[in-house]
């Protein structure tokens, strides 16, 4: 149903994309996987006929019907929730409006014109129905129950919290007509329950889809195959199976190419090494004697050193194997050195009570962590988890107790990331925050991945993805001894996720989080989960425990 054949996309040219070529078939389920800045988004942009290649060709079976889910979705802000699902099912709510207003005129027309009427009447009817009509406010009401949403049809959308915007994006394309989906990162700020409906609806779905997430068990559950872009090459290419799968074949096929290529560089070292000892054995015997038979011998030693030399030279130019491209991953070595280590009271809350115009968003909230607890706060969009973490650090007024230990230095990432958004450079953020000479901050932030002049960049010009990276920097050069991170696997490619999940599965020291993401929170070892309910917490052991009763 889609066939991408010998596309290139480049932008005030730099490459993005080159030569891409793959096919979708029908009812083929894809995760589309790369590092930030590999060309995913433009990707499905290309498919989706927002932009044009440069060369190559998209060719779309002239049946299928597309729908594209952006990374950032536009909402319909002048529209009310059922006008703006109305215009992803094409007029479907217009058409049934159509259809009641010509069954009020039935009721009260002369017979002159109850032709015409029924003529229309019949015609609606039939399209309703060809659309799917009649199951519309039963399909609408499961997706939008299912996804969590809890606005009303009649809200403006200019009115909806940012997580409804996020599930109203997402229920508007499930809920299309399109048999081809293309979902860029559809996981992002989804809730828990939210995510495990989207997961088993997908996995279910006899449409066609192309997703991007960084949500290694959402991939695990919804997709049979993989495209990886690779950002140094800007190629694809097709791995069979699910994440699990992908990274199992690649890590095997990136060790051989490592041993492969430690193979060669030996056998090119033993041969040189013998020629250079051939060379020098051959110089040796030459200045040591006037014999001129000696001096004969000496000279077709070297001249065998030459050939070998030669050889050599063949050898490379036959049988080189390139050295496997570096994966640079962030360096985290010095996140926590300082971090608590014994089992001493870090934080106690008790009364916590927040309110946001009159609305109490957190009730009475009590919890206690000690140096050796790693807690994942959780809960429905809205429900408080990043005002609770705001509480915390004193950034929201609040009413009740929160005590930090004594000797705690809190590490702090936030979801919006205000602190490193502003138009100051890059370098001169993390030196107002760290005191360290320009060429020593611009090495440490180079661990960060911030690489040429991406340090003296300002900060506004960065990716959600960079301006993670640089808070690791902040919160990692200050010492902190105490982490609260508000969902630090947003926006960033798996290899940093998974530096990350390195990083803080080594640290010892005391960590409160909120994140989504339960591959991340079962590799960097959290032992306790409080879930956000009505303002409250209620305490979970396991991820598992958890997933049960919201299956439940």
């Amino acid at each position: 149903m889609l066939k991408v054949s010998n596309i290139s996309k480049s932008y005030d040219g730099h490459v993005v994309l080159q030569d891409i070529s793959f096919v979708v078939s029908s009812g083929e389920h894809i995760g589309l996987l790369g590092a930030n800045g590999s060309g995913k988004s433009t990707l499905l942009r290309l498919i989706a006929g927002l932009e044009a290649p440069d060369t190559g060709s998209i060719w779309i079976d002239p049946n299928s019907r597309v729908a594209y889910l952006p990374q950032y979705p536009e909402s319909d802000l002048e529209l009310t929730v059922k006008e703006s699902i109305d215009k992803a099912l094409g007029g479907l709510y217009a058409v049934e409006e159509q259809i009641s207003e010509i069954e009020r005129k039935l009721s009260y027309t002369d017979h002159a014109s109850i032709e015409d009427l029924l003529d229309q009447y019949t015609k609606l009817r039939e399209m309703f129905d060809l659309l799917g009509g009649y199951e519309l406010e039963a399909k609408v009401d499961a997706v939008l129950k299912g996804l969590r949403f809890d606005g009303e049809l009649d809200t403006p959308v200019s009115q909806l919290s940012g997580g409804n915007k996020t599930k109203l994006s997402i229920a508007k394309v499930i809920l299309s007509d399109a048999n081809l989906l293309l979902l860029d990162e559809p996981t992002n700020y989804l809730d828990l329950s939210s995510l495990l409906w989207l997961e088993e609806f997908l996995s279910k779905s006899s449409k066609s889809y192309i997703v991007v997430s960084h949500d290694r068990r959402f991939l695990d559950k919804t997709v049979e195959s993989i495209l990886e872009l690779d950002k140094r090459t800007h190629s694809i290419r097709t791995w069979p199976g699910n994440y699990t799968a992908y990274n199992r074949l690649s890590t095997m096929e990136k060790a051989k190419a490592l041993e492969r290529y430690q193979d060669f560089k030996a056998e090119t070292e033993r041969i040189q090494q013998d020629i250079r000892r051939t060379k020098e054995q051959a110089k040796s015997t030459e200045s040591k004697t006037n014999n001129d038979t000696a001096r004969r011998l000496a000279k077709k030693v070297a001249a065998k050193a030459k050939a070998r030399e030669r050889r050599l030279e063949r050898y490379l130019e036959e049988n080189k194997v390139e050295r496997p491209p570096r994966e640079w991953s962030l360096d985290l070595r010095d996140l926590g050195k300082e971090a608590i280590d014994d089992n001493r009271t870090i934080l106690d809350i008790q009364g916590l009570t927040v309110e946001f115009d009159g609305k109490r968003v957190i009730n009475n909230l009590s919890l206690h962590l000690r140096g050796r607890d790693r807690v994942a706060i959780l809960g429905p969009n809205g429900s408080g988890k990043s005002t609770l973490l705001k509480s915390i650090l004193g950034l929201v007024p609040y009413k009740g107790r929160i005590t930090i230990g004594q000797g705690v230095r809190i590490g702090y990432i936030s979801q919006e990331l205000l602190e490193v958004s502003g138009d100051e450079r890059v370098i001169d953020i993390f030196r107002s925050r760290v005191s360290m000479h320009e060429v020593d901050a611009r090495n440490y932030l180079h661990k960060f991945l911030f690489q040429g002049d991406e340090a003296i960049r300002p900060a506004s010009h960065l990716s959600y993805g960079q301006r993670i990276k640089l808070a690791l920097a902040l919160i990692t050069a200050s010492a902190a001894n105490f982490l609260v991170l508000d969902e630090p696997t947003s926006h960033i490619d798996m290899p940093a996720i998974e530096s990350l999940e390195e990083s803080l599965s080594s640290y010892t020291g005391p960590l409160l989080l909120v994140s989504h993401d339960r591959y991340f929170l079962k590799e960097v070892g959290v032992n306790r989960l409080e879930v956000i309910c009505n303002g409250k917490l209620i305490t979970y052991s396991s991820l598992e425990e958890y997933e049960e009763v919201l299956h439940g």
